[in-house]
């Protein structure tokens, strides 16, 4: 009896075409990223990445105006670090900031 040869057929098991689809998703990502695009780069590439084309925002020097508690503020609580300050959140936006206990204020 004569012995039957089976010719093998090699295809890309499905690890290594998903290898294969991330490597290629990744290689287009870069190309995008990388100015492909023709428009203007967003600041973080020239902060991150040092590119020319890239626009930048310039740093300000100032200080931040001091916070006056008013009647549409809240108290939240007392600040952990800070003896005598508590923390209140703004009435006309969603921000916190610390400022001196109004009087007879206790936990």
């Amino acid at each position: 009896m004569e012995k039957l040869r089976v010719k093998e057929t090699r295809t890309l098991a499905p690890r290594s075409r998903l290898r294969t689809v991330c490597l290629f998703s990744a290689l287009v990502g870069s190309l995008v990223l990388s100015g492909c695009t023709g428009g203007a780069l967003p600041p973080i590439f020239d902060a991150v990445f040092g590119l020319a084309g890239a626009e930048s925002a310039p740093f300000r020097v100032g200080r931040i105006p001091q916070t006056v508690v008013t009647s549409d503020d809240r108290v939240l609580g007392l600040a952990a670090n800070n003896p005598g300050q508590c923390i209140y959140l703004s009435g006309q936006s969603n921000r916190r900031f610390r400022a001196a206990c109004p009087e007879g204020f206790d936990v």
